[in-house]
């Protein structure tokens, strides 16, 4: 019975928000379709509007199937079911986490199997597209994370601030490296230990985010 509760938790989240994942999947292949009109403008606007469809999304799902529940005063309904407040944690941050990996890891394989196609992209500009994705990966998870814990809309809309206006400066800091700017030349992949380091770090933030987000909100007692 529980467990057939937090599956339908999960589904019903994913239901509701199936239209803005849609949406930044298209957006996205959108994107990479204006790129392949070529050209330096169109390039700059497809790059910016691939990414800039994962940030919105990152932005707006945390809000909408997280703080929402606070302000419609459906969790503590949802906890008055029978579900442990594990089970709820964990079947929110699966459906939430879920809802952005999917257009996520989407659009990363379209952007990665799109460079691969096209000679006149350099695959050497792979991993520091993987690297440049992930790190709205780490700003989203962040953003869930605050508002799940939280349960405020304005410490959600704090650490959206902070990861939104730490995009450029990551992304400067990645391709200023001498290293990787040189690789991304290469006509082939190169995964030097800079753009493996940074991956490692991304993805460490990532598990200690969540592992955190996990802890704090199993550890509440009260949704009222």
């Amino acid at each position: 019975m529980t467990r057939s509760l937090v599956r339908t938790l999960i589904l019903a989240d994913w239901e509701r928000h199936r239209w803005p994942v849609i949406f930044c999947i298209a957006s996205g292949v959108l994107a990479l379709g204006l790129i392949q009109v070529g050209g330096e403008l169109p390039f700059i606007f497809g790059a910016t509007w691939f990414f800039t469809g994962l940030i919105v999304l990152a932005c707006i799902l945390p809000g909408s199937n997280v703080i929402n529940e606070r302000k419609k005063q459906t969790l503590p309904f949802l906890m008055s079911l029978p579900i442990s407040i594990t089970q709820f944690t964990a079947a929110k941050i699966v459906s939430t986490v879920g809802l952005f990996i999917i257009p996520w890891l989407t659009l990363v394989i379209a952007a990665v199997l799109y460079i691969a196609g096209h000679e006149k992209f350099p695959n050497g500009s792979i991993p520091v597209v993987i690297a440049l994705a992930s790190l709205v990966l780490v700003g989203f998870c962040l953003i869930a994370g605050v508002a799940l814990v939280s349960e405020s809309e304005g410490m959600m809309v704090a650490a959206m601030v902070v990861s939104n206006s730490s995009y450029g400066f990551g992304w400067y800091l990645l391709v200023r490296n001498a290293v990787i700017r040189a690789d991304m030349k290469n006509p082939e992949i190169v995964w030097n230990t800079e753009i493996l380091t940074v991956l490692g770090f991304e993805f460490a933030v990532i598990v200690l985010i969540l592992g955190l987000t996990f802890y704090l909100q199993s550890r509440k007692r009260d949704f009222v």
